[in-house]
C-alpha cells in the first residue's frame, strides 16, 4: 500500500509535469488523476481544489529550485561569487532549447488577482530568494539594495531568454550584476 505521502507526492509530480507541458489554465483535473494513476477522488482527499494543487506544485518547484540554487552557491569560495551563482544557475537552465522561462512566474500570468492562493505562492518564492540574495550580499559585503538589483538582472536575464531567444543573457546579466557589486556603495540609486 502506498504511503499518503507518496500519493501526494505522485499528483504533484504529475501535476507540474502537465503544467509545464501545457500551461496551467489548459489541464483539467480530470487530465491530472489519470496521469497521477489515482482515483479522482484520492486527489480531492490530498487537494480540495486545483488551485490548491497548483499552489502545492509551486511550492515544490521553489523548494527545487531554491535548493538549486543554495547548492550552487556554496560551491563558491569568494562571497561575491556565491551571489552571483543565480546566474550560473540561469545559464544552465538556458541551454535547455524547450526552455520557457520561470514555471513559477509564467503561471503567476494566469492568475491576475494578487491575493489569489497561486500568486501568493509565487511571491512567497520571490520573497525567499530575495532574502537568500539578501544574507549572501551582506556575506560579500554589498550595500543593501545589491539583492535587489541581482534578483531584478535575474529576471530581466528570463525575460531575454525567453523573448529574444538569448542563450547568453545569464552571463550578459552576471557581467552587470558583477560591475554594480565591483562598484560598491557609488553603485547605489539616489
Amino acid at each position: 500500500m502506498t504511503s499518503p505521502e507518496a500519493t501526494r507526492t505522485k499528483i504533484v509530480e504529475a501535476a507540474a509535469d502537465l503544467f509545464t507541458r501545457c500551461g496551467v489554465r489548459a489541464v483539467g483535473i480530470n487530465e491530472i488523476w489519470r496521469a497521477a494513476d489515482v482515483a479522482k477522488s484520492t486527489l480531492y482527499q490530498h487537494f480540495r481544489s486545483k488551485d490548491e494543487l497548483v499552489a502545492a506544485v509551486l511550492r515544490q518547484r521553489n523548494d527545487q529550485w531554491c535548493g538549486r540554487l543554495r547548492a550552487l552557491a556554496e560551491t563558491r569560495e569568494q562571497p561575491a561569487d556565491r551571489l552571483l551563482a543565480i546566474f550560473d544557475l540561469l545559464g544552465e537552465e538556458f541551454t535547455v532549447p524547450a526552455y520557457r522561462g520561470s514555471d513559477l512566474v509564467n503561471v503567476a500570468a494566469e492568475y491576475p488577482d494578487p491575493d489569489h492562493l497561486v500568486r501568493v505562492a509565487v511571491r512567497d518564492h520571490k520573497q525567499e530568494v530575495l532574502r537568500y540574495l539578501g544574507g549572501l550580499a551582506a556575506d560579500a559585503g554589498a550595500p543593501e539594495p545589491a539583492a535587489a538589483f541581482v534578483l531584478m538582472l535575474a529576471d530581466g536575464a528570463v525575460c531575454a531568454r525567453v523573448g529574444l531567444g538569448d542563450t547568453a543573457a545569464a552571463a550578459t546579466a552576471r557581467r552587470a550584476a558583477a560591475r554594480l557589486l565591483a562598484a560598491g556603495p557609488a553603485a547605489r540609486p539616489s
